[in-house]
């Protein structure tokens, strides 16, 4: 698929993204992907008859508001006690955006990390000012809207969301140590807002930490918003760390009596977690950044937020899940053997998998099913030395997709 950018922008994705401003574009309503205007988005109307998912609502003027999450309420009653209602997961709603998303996802160079919200807004109706944590994707569908907006000259790169008049996230002190506004008066004295009218076919790309507001609004309106949940370096990192440092036995001991009042008795585990640190601090040097990314993506797929596996990446180890199983059944028509693996939670029905394989691949498979620990693709072929190295480690790639296996995506802890 073409960058998705290139046709509502004028300029890439990549483009886009670094420019780190807000980027307005208008036009023809028609330039957007035909799921953002057809089916249920074909009006406020359709939205909430199709609609399936979390609603969330709001109300209050630039200055002040609320948005909470709500339930047992039809969308339309919500929208006719004149609020703006938020349909948090539009996935299920609009499937074909699919593959718009993961074009979108893969001309940013990202994993999966897109989701797709929608806003319907009544009239007079609107979110008080606030900044979001993510960049964000804005796509104006039906009807007029005044969106305001204005830098934020408090901090670069926040990773949390702000209204000055709600709740702190737990992150909020890191983030804004350097200085915070106490009200939102305080944002408008310093950046006052710029406003724009936008139409069905406007479009905008809004960098996080971004100070904006949609309250207020003269007419009803019905907007698409594409949140890119980009990781973190830190994120990255922090997910690398879990998977290298938890291999120690030493990093997964509990240390009790850290938090004694007795100083004799909290000596020890603080003297040991310092220790550990100051190795730890030896071992960063041995990490790989390009191992950092690629547990991310392995990762994500063993919880879930990763739809698809990344069949392109290597990894130095495996492990076989106890958890799945596998059965074998001839396929003499094809002429080759039915891999059928079942796995997953054991509470509710086990996904299966159909894996096609040359007879000839049965050694390997009966190999790992045998195996107790983790293995590498090395070690299978010294173990048979008949089979290609490139050819076990696609093999293995499609069993970790099935979740027969998983890859261990961090170095080994060498206990030396």
């Amino acid at each position: 698929m073409s960058d998705p950018f290139q046709s509502i922008f004028g300029v890439s994705g990549s483009e886009l993204f670094k420019s780190r401003e807000l980027v307005i574009a208008h036009g023809a309503l028609e330039r957007f992907p035909s799921f953002m205007h057809e089916g249920a988005m074909d009006s406020i109307e359709s939205l909430c008859k199709s609609y399936v998912g979390g609603l969330e609502v709001a109300q209050g003027s630039v200055a002040h508001g609320l948005q909470t999450a709500v339930s047992g309420v039809h969308p339309t009653a919500l929208l006719k006690l004149g609020l703006t209602v938020f349909f948090s997961d539009m996935r299920r709603c609009l499937p074909r955006s699919g593959e718009w998303l993961r074009a979108v996802e893969a001309s940013l160079g990202l994993p999966e990390c897109t989701s797709l919200m929608a806003f319907a807004n009544a009239s007079g109706s609107g979110l008080s000012l606030h900044h979001d944590r993510y960049d964000q994707l804005f796509f104006q569908i039906r009807g007029q809207k005044r969106f305001q907006y204005a830098p934020n000259h408090y901090v670069e790169n926040p990773d949390v969301q702000l209204s000055p008049f709600g709740p702190a996230h737990s992150d909020f002190g890191r983030t804004y140590r350097h200085g915070f506004p106490l009200t939102s008066e305080e944002v408008l004295s310093r950046t006052p807002l710029q406003s724009v009218a936008l139409q069905p076919g406007s479009a905008f790309f809004m960098p996080s930490g971004t100070w904006h507001s949609t309250a207020e609004q003269a007419t009803e309106s019905l907007s698409l918003v594409v949140a890119v949940r980009a990781p973190s370096h830190l994120d990255v990192l922090q997910n690398l760390l879990g998977y290298y440092a938890g291999q120690a036995p030493a990093w997964r001991a509990r240390p009790y009596g850290a938090w004694s009042s007795d100083p004799s008795v909290a000596a020890a585990p603080t003297q040991e977690l310092s220790r550990l640190i100051e190795e730890l601090r030896a071992r960063l040097t041995r990490l790989s950044p390009s191992d950092a990314f690629k547990a991310w993506s392995a990762h994500g797929y063993a919880v879930g937020t990763q739809a698809e596996y990344p069949m392109h990446l290597r990894f130095e180890r495996y492990i076989r899940l106890p958890s799945s199983s596998v059965r074998f059944e001839d396929d003499a028509q094809l002429g080759k053997v039915r891999c059928v693996v079942s796995s997953g939670p054991t509470n509710r029905p086990r996904a299966q998998t159909v894996l096609a394989v040359e007879p000839e691949a049965r050694p390997v498979l009966d190999w790992i099913l045998s195996s107790h620990a983790a293995f590498s693709a090395q070690s299978v072929c010294e173990a048979l030395p008949d089979y290609d190295l490139a050819e076990v480690e696609a093999l293995l790639n499609w069993l970790s997709r099935a979740a027969l296996i998983r890859p261990l995506p961090a170095p080994e802890w060498d206990p030396s």
